[in-house]
């Protein structure tokens, strides 16, 4: 097929399939190697916090309904039948869901039960909503714990209202504790997954059962170094590390985050195909994401990094109902309205790992 012309408002399109080397070779060559660290050998980008400056929200209390004023004696028989009963920690009261989060998924194990959202707000910073539900009836106490990671796994600790790195569930079967912060982890490098623990048992030794999750953060880190190469050209089946056309723009990026698996390199309409594919494989609560996976969304969902798709090109959603990419030969790489001509789908891409 050869190349189309150029021109100010139609991109030349990308190649129906080229071959291409594999993501190792790319990371070996302009990128990073598997499990390196990537503020040494990944793209650099500098640290991405909040646009307004927030800092941590204490948004995990409890709500003490007013009582009756009781008798010397009941206050009495109550004091002894709290130090039988040891320490009692009174859990979080319940926080309000993200409305719209990057990811929403369930991480469970036999009688414990967590729901995580995270909506990615930069490559440094997320907004974590969690909530732990007591499923059993054997007894033992639900914990919590989650870690951020950068890409070398150096990790920081998401820190409980009490300053505990894990929160213990107190109250039986059907009892539950939930809360929700922005978090900018110290000590990190960049914040490329988010590590869920759950068990079921206060004593990890002793601990019933326990799952571990990860939430990688691929379409913001994959957008930040997109937004790296924007002085680099556009040439038509290229794909880096100097030229680009559309799709060879997506491929190139996203094999440059730490823990994306390998993908093959693929005409905007096989990525799009690619994403249509993995979207209508995925159960209902997202239970069975995979270490590469695609999420559809609508357009009031679009957050920044998500890929928008046309017929014959694709680019990444900027924000503000803007689109950027590498658009063709007058524009190079540039970012231009979403509605330049009719967008065919939204996708995110996600991944989650055990």
């Amino acid at each position: 097929m050869a190349a189309p012309g150029r021109s100010d408002l139609r991109p030349d399109g990308c190649p129906e399939q080229v071959a291409g080397p594999s993501a190792g070779q790319v990371r070996a060559r302009y990128g990073r190697a598997a499990g390196s660290d990537a503020s040494t050998q990944a793209p650099r980008f500098p640290a991405d916090r909040s646009t307004d400056g927030r800092t941590r929200e204490k948004r995990m209390f409890t709500n003490r309904p007013i009582r009756p004023r009781r008798s010397v004696p009941a206050i009495l028989l109550a004091a002894l039948a709290f130090l039988a009963a040891g320490l009692v920690v009174a859990s979080p009261a319940a926080a309000a869901p993200i409305s719209n989060p990057s990811l929403e998924i369930p991480v469970a194990c036999p009688g414990a039960r967590a729901v995580i959202q995270v909506t990615w707000e930069g490559t440094r910073s997320a907004r974590v909503h969690w909530e732990l539900t007591d499923s059993g009836a054997d007894r033992e106490s639900p914990v919590i714990k989650m870690v951020a990671r950068d890409a070398s796994g150096a990790g920081s600790s998401w820190v409980f209202p009490d300053g505990a790195k894990a929160f213990t569930l107190s109250g039986g079967k059907g009892s539950s504790a939930s809360g929700v912060d922005s978090w900018d982890p110290a000590g990190i490098a960049q914040f490329n997954h988010l590590e869920i623990s759950v068990r079921n048992g206060a004593d990890a030794e002793t601990a019933q059962c326990s799952v571990v999750r990860k939430i990688y953060n691929y379409s913001r880190l994959a957008y930040t170094y997109a937004l790296n190469l924007s002085d680099k050209s556009y040439v038509y089946g290229d794909y880096g590390p100097d030229t680009f056309d559309c799709s060879g723009l997506v491929y190139f990026t996203y094999n440059l985050v730490a823990g994306f698996p390998n993908w093959s390199r693929m005409s905007s309409a096989q990525q799009r195909s690619w994403a249509a594919a993995a979207d209508a494989d995925n159960n209902s609560d997202l239970s069975n994401l995979k270490s590469r996976d695609a999420i559809k969304v609508s357009r009031g969902e679009l957050q920044t990094g998500d890929l928008i798709f046309y017929d014959g090109h694709v680019g990444f959603y900027a924000g503000g109902g803007q689109m950027y990419s590498a658009l063709n030969e007058a524009r190079d790489i540039t970012t231009i309205d979403m509605d330049y001509t009719t967008p065919l789908g939204y996708y995110r891409v996600v991944g989650v790992t055990s």
